[in-house]
Order: C-alpha cells, then structure tokens, then sequence
C-alpha cells in the first residue's frame, strides 16, 4: 500500500511539473510578439494591427521566410507571457523590465506631465513654485529609478491608477482624473497624450519638456528565442535610414 501511494504522489507530482511547464513555439518559420497599445507606435485599428514600430518589424523581415503574428495584450500579462514561452518577444520594454532585449531601439518613452489647461503651470519649472503637487502614475509599469529620484526632487506625491486602453474612448477617459481625483498631472507619454488630447480637444496641456526620456526595446527570454532574436536584430540592422524615414513619416 505503501509503495502504491508513493507512486500515485508521484505520478501527481509528475504531472502538476509538467502542467507548469512554458508552452514554447518550436516553429522557424514564425515569430509571435505581444504588444500593449501604444500609439504611434502600436495599436489595432478595426481588428487591424498597425504602427510605426509594426511597420518597421515588418519591412525588416518582409524577405526573411519569417512570418510574424501580432498579438494586443495588457502589459504585465504579454510580459508574464514571453517569460512563460508563449510569446516570443515583448515589444517596448527596457531595463527595468528584466528581460533580454533585441539590441535595436525603435520606440522612445518620452514621460512628460498633463495638467489642466487653465491650471497656470506650463513648465517642469512652474512646478516647483506649488505647495503641492499631486501626480498619477500608471500602475502597470515600471519606472527606471531617475523617474522617481526626478519625481522627489519636485517634492511629488504620487498614486498609481491603471492606465490600460483597449480603445481611443478609454483614454480619452483617463484624462478626466484630473478633474475629478483632484491632482495636479498625469505622467504620460508624451507623443501619445497629445494624440489623444488633439483627437478629441481635450482641454489639457502636455508639457513639451518631458520629465525624463527611456529608449524602448523588444524584449525576450533567451532560452526560448535566442536564435530568434540574433535574426530579428540582424534584419533591423539591415535597414536603410530613408526606409525606416519614410514610415515614421507616415504616423507623423
């Protein structure tokens, strides 16, 4: 009976270790990224996938017998993802993300403050000038450390709230915080918030000095995608410069 229970603990443990096990994609052939939208860089459009980063994965590996699938996931669950095997790679991570990363920036995380239009401060320097200064953050990433040493030194209190959009409407709405939380901004990317600000004549003023600028990578699990990732960084490389002008001139 003994030996009979310990087999069954076994067989049990045998199979809980395998159920954890990351489901890792063996094709050549195809490359699988998450994204979490991001305008310019990526967003779905009418269930269509587009952007200036998708745009660029895409030119750079249009001849490579590669073919490459697209995925919009919340941030930390396409993260948690790629570091499960599911996806090959994470697009705009850094390194505060502790992924590898294809050595090939494409996207730029220009953090920049949103206030009120007619709140009377238009600059990192007017802030200092405020006996308080209340910010929202986004709860699902990680800042790099000079974000929140930046942040001390304008005497911030900050929060964190869920800055997840699945449409335009969903950030549109986000902006309304500043209103009704009673805070003085929001940090933002900066190219995206105007986008967002423009479409829909927010009253809203995004500081043109962003606070602090991170490059972006495409992030990965090396013992999943290494070979992956060496072609992908080996095609982005080969691009020209006026290829790579001529599409960000397309989402200008």
């Amino acid at each position: 009976m003994a030996k009979f229970i310990l087999l069954i603990i076994s067989l049990s443990i045998s199979l809980f270790s395998h159920s954890q096990q990351p489901t890792v994609d063996t094709e050549p052939d195809k490359i699988r990224f998450c994204f979490s939208r991001w305008w310019p860089y990526n967003f779905s459009e009418q269930g269509v996938v587009k952007g200036l980063q998708i745009d660029i994965l895409r030119s750079a590996m249009k001849d490579s017998g590669v073919s490459l699938e697209f995925s919009e996931l919340p941030f930390k669950r396409c993260k948690d993802s790629v570091r499960l095997g599911k996806y090959d790679f994470i697009l705009d991570i850094d390194t505060s993300d502790d992924l590898d990363i294809v050595k090939y920036s494409i996207s730029s995380w220009q953090l920049s403050f949103a206030v009120e239009h007619d709140a009377g401060v238009n600059s990192l320097s007017d802030i200092k000038s405020l006996k308080e200064f209340r910010v929202v953050m986004a709860e699902e990433y990680i800042y790099p450390d000079i974000v929140y040493d930046k942040l001390s030194k304008l005497n911030a209190i900050t929060a964190r709230v869920s800055y997840y959009e699945s449409s335009d409407e969903d950030a549109k709405a986000l902006f309304g915080i500043l209103k009704n939380a009673q805070v003085e901004a929001l940090l933002v990317d900066r190219y995206w918030a105007k986008q967002v600000v423009r479409k829909y004549n927010l009253p809203v003023l995004i500081f043109d000095e962003p606070l602090h600028v991170e490059p972006q990578f495409i992030g990965y699990v090396a013992k999943y995608a290494k070979h992956k990732a060496s072609l992908l960084e080996q095609n982005l490389n080969l691009l020209s410069t006026e290829k790579i002008e001529s599409i960000r001139k397309m989402y200008r």
